[in-house]
């Protein structure tokens, strides 16, 4: 049995919770606890801890004075589960199996389930788009009727999907994003082999910052130098969570970064993005298949060509249509790699391009470099291949390697993500900044016990999950769990004295509604499904004229991705834009919303495919059958009643069986419990 300790009493003080960071005395820069090797610390002695998750939590509430709500119930749990690991309601079917199921381990083979489930990747993949900065377009996307489309981006989609369906260790998930193609030699090889094909996909997460130097009047070096910089404070933001992008022109005012760190770490990817060696978007893109094959299909399509101009010279048209027929064709790759050798990067005076200063190595942010630290770091676990510099593989083996300081931020980063997910925000609030200028820890040492679980399980994302929704925290329940004391001592919740209510993402929004519906196209990967502005103002998915392999009722990671232009459905439930990327969405409650689910045509014709669903039944049995669709549970006695009435009334009024069910399958879809997980 856990005990509460007095040591674990003083610990828990020394924190405080209402405290902004602002009023906060600021540690020292380079003792700050973010750019500390990662340490284990001992688990709490607290009494009845169900888990060491609970132990930490519970050792902060009982330390005010609080403890954790009662448990949630089945049904709360099931849809909290569901829409929190593959992002979908549970159908009918899926709720009654695990209400069923009174054996003991239920709770953890419905987690195991879900976990295997190939809408996991979906789910977890778009947390991960978000953070990358995810888009179909390379430019910067102002203007609402032209799309500069990346042809094959999509492909960087579904490899990230995969990646976390095969729960692929976080080092190795990192290492092919930054330097896949300097894991391998694709310049000399025979053919692509899949490994290899998508070693190179995965760079794609380089490809991401907005690029608008394909046209010629913009690709000028002051736009050249903006791509290369974006590119690597998406990369800082993403992985370690530290504002660089405040040192381009001085040394940072808050954290430990200089200026010379900045330009350091963005000499790592000159080689690659060279301002002065430049390849415009469309030139980046490489064939699908290696540079001999290229060559011979050349060759072969040459060898058409001379044919058909000799077909032309004779006006056959029969014969030019079957040559074109066999012409070989290849698809593209949006990939990042060395353009040329290394050249000497320099520092920009106050950021300015025309201002070049002194010439900078490649290298890191010294206050989180192992070998700044240490007499002697590890060499890079494997050798760049082919003719590149080897720098991007250097920066990831710095960002993975175990005993690093820059690990130690990058494990902490992540998991902090990850429990935002899952808790509403994250252990420390800013998430997007663990640094001296960011939120304090609310829990400390839970956030470095957690990063050291994960770092022990191989990085691997579905055993830290597994970890989390075990806990009594994450099972407690968030609607009914008043407590006064607890409003006074911690109105924000930040000790987790409850779980706390969570809208859903604008993706899951729209995905609920095909659930319910019995619309959603559950198939996988691919281009990306086109939407288009109306008449009215609105973006919507559009859904006419559509290739046969392309369906529009597919889940919503599926569709096109733009910058600034989102579907109307979706951006009114807050799906970001993504200037650069998003570490954490921030989600509102506004009027737009509540007028978007009454009168937007997509909400309505998915009330109507919800009442075909259950009309065959008797009216009592459609209210149930209703509810269990919509809201994952049967109507409360209350509740049958007033929808009786409500059904009845409606049917005087419009005289239209169909159509008065329609409508109160539309007031369950507009109802808050549809619209946010419990």
């Amino acid at each position: 049995m856990l005990r509460f300790s007095q040591l674990a009493v003083a610990v828990a003080l020394a924190w405080p919770i209402a405290l902004p960071a602002s009023a906060q005395p600021a540690p020292q820069a380079d003792n700050h606890w973010a750019f500390q090797k990662l340490r284990v610390p001992p688990l709490p002695e607290v009494s009845a801890a169900p888990t060491p998750v609970d132990a930490f939590v519970l050792q902060r509430l009982h330390a005010t004075g609080l403890n954790l709500a009662p448990q949630a119930d089945r049904f709360t749990l099931v849809r909290r589960l569901s829409f929190d690991l593959i992002g979908l309601p549970p159908t009918p079917e899926q709720t009654a199996a695990f209400l069923d199921d009174v054996e003991p381990g239920a709770y953890e083979r419905l987690v195991d389930r879900l976990l295997a489930s190939p809408h996991f990747g979906e789910r977890w993949g778009r947390h991960w788009l978000d953070a990358a900065g995810y888009v179909d377009v390379s430019g910067t996307d102002n203007d609402a009727g032209i799309v500069s489309l990346s042809p094959g981006k999509w492909r960087y989609r579904d490899y990230v999907i995969r990646s976390f369906n095969e729960d692929r260790p976080l080092a190795e998930f990192l290492t092919e994003q930054l330097a896949g193609d300097e894991l391998v030699d694709w310049r000399s090889a025979p053919a692509f082999t899949p490994e290899m094909r998508d070693k190179l996909i995965a760079t794609g997460f380089l490809r991401h910052a907005a690029d608008d130097t394909e046209a010629p009047e913009l690709n000028t070096p002051d736009i050249r130098h903006g791509v290369l910089q974006r590119t690597g404070e998406v990369l800082t933001s993403n992985l370690v969570a530290l504002t660089i992008n405040c040192a381009k022109c001085h040394d940072h005012p808050f954290e430990p970064i200089t200026q010379k760190d900045y330009y350091r770490m963005l000499a790592n990817l000159s080689p690659a993005f060279n301002p002065d060696a430049w390849l415009q978007p469309g030139k980046r893109a490489l064939p699908d298949l290696a540079p001999r094959q290229k060559a011979e299909f050349d060759k072969y399509n040459a060898a058409l060509d001379g044919k058909i101009a000799e077909l032309k010279k004779r006006k056959e048209t029969k014969g030019i249509a079957d040559l074109e027929r066999q012409r070989k064709k290849w698809g593209l790759l949006q990939v990042a790699y060395d353009v040329g050798p290394a050249t000497p990067f320099r520092l920009l005076k106050r950021g300015n391009h025309l201002k070049p200063g002194a010439e900078v190595p490649a290298g890191f942010v010294q206050v989180l470099d192992s070998e700044s630290r240490r007499p002697a770091a590890k060499p890079p676990a494997a050798k760049p291949q082919g003719a590149t510099s080897g720098r991007r593989l250097a920066l990831a083996h710095w960002l993975t390697n175990p005993d690093s300081p820059a690990s130690a931020l990058v494990l902490r980063a992540q998991v902090n993500r990850v429990w935002q997910h899952l808790f509403g925000r994250g252990i420390v609030v800013s998430t997007d900044n663990l640094g001296v200028s960011g939120s304090r820890p609310s829990h400390p040492e839970l956030l470095d016990w957690l990063a050291s679980a994960y770092r022990a399980n191989g990085g691997r994302l579905k055993p830290l999950l597994r970890l989390l929704v075990a806990s009594a925290a994450y099972r407690q329940a968030a609607a009914g769990a008043e407590n006064e004391v607890a409003q006074r001592r911690d109105p924000d919740n930040r000790l987790l004295w409850r779980m706390p209510l969570r809208r859903l993402e604008a993706e899951a929004v729209r995905d609920a509604l095909l659930v319910v519906s019995g619309k959603l196209d559950r198939s996988f990967f691919g281009e990306p499904i086109p939407t288009e502005g109306g008449a009215d103002g609105r973006f919507i998915v559009k859904t006419a004229g559509l290739p046969a392999n392309i369906s529009p009722w597919r889940r919503s990671i599926y569709l096109l991705a733009r910058r600034n232009y989102h579907p109307t459905l979706l951006n009114v439930f807050d799906q970001p834009l993504m200037n650069t990327n998003c570490l954490g969405r921030s989600p509102s409650a506004v009027v737009l919303q509540s007028l978007t689910m009454l009168n937007d045509d997509f909400v309505v014709a998915q009330a109507h495919l919800v009442a075909r669903r259950v009309i065959a039944n008797d009216d009592g049995q459609r209210i149930s059958a209703a509810y269990g669709l919509v809201l994952g549970r049967a109507p409360r006695p209350g509740e049958m009643e007033l929808c009786r009435e409500y059904l009845a009334r409606q049917r005087a009024t419009l005289a239209n069986d169909q159509l008065a069910l329609t409508h109160l399958c539309h007031m369950l879809l507009n109802t808050s419990e549809f619209l946010y997980v419990p």
